[in-house]
């Protein structure tokens, strides 16, 4: 699933649209389509820095990146209307000539030691207790990311090719 998508799921929701109802969505980037929006193929964080690109759809964890890392002159807002949680995924491939060590290496991250060191980078830890005070800090407060909600991804999955179709008819 790409940024793209899952940017345009969470502004079709966020307009009153469902996984089933694209509609609001594509009406929102037809309309935003009128302003000569850049829309890059993969995450323009050097843009962004650089001032190019004004306003991004992306995830926190670059945002936090550019603020407390690069001190870019960037704010990260979860809009009112709220947005979509999309998970960092990480498996082990069936078949892997080295599963043991696979295995070993996504134990350590699911531990509170690897969580913290992900905390550390910006990405919102699935164990509380990896999330140092320090860290913790630098996040959104709670109640902003309560705008931001887990949706059905297996359906998600399911309507992509057709979301695709319809933007490409409605919008491009």
């Amino acid at each position: 699933m790409s940024l793209r998508y899952a940017g345009a799921v969470a502004a079709n929701l966020a307009m009153g649209g469902t996984l089933d109802d694209f509609g609001p969505g594509l009406e929102y980037f037809a309309a935003l389509r009128k302003n000569d929006p850049i829309v890059p193929l993969q995450t323009s964080y050097a843009r962004v820095l650089s001032g190019e690109i004004p306003i991004l759809f992306d995830y926190d964890f670059n945002a936090y990146r550019a603020i407390y890392d690069d001190e870019a002159p960037v704010t990260f807002v979860i809009p009112a209307e709220g947005t979509i949680v999309v998970p960092y995924v990480m498996s082990l491939v069936a078949g892997a000539p080295h599963e043991a060590e696979g295995r070993e290496i996504l134990d350590f991250i699911m531990s509170d030691e690897g969580q913290a060191i992900w905390a550390n980078a910006y990405l919102r830890p699935v164990r509380e207790a990896a999330l140092s005070e320090e860290v913790a800090a630098r996040f959104l407060p709670a109640e902003d990311y309560a705008r931001a909600h887990p949706i059905d991804y297996a359906r998600m999955a399911e309507v992509q090719a057709e979301f695709v179709d319809a933007y490409r008819a409605a919008v491009q």
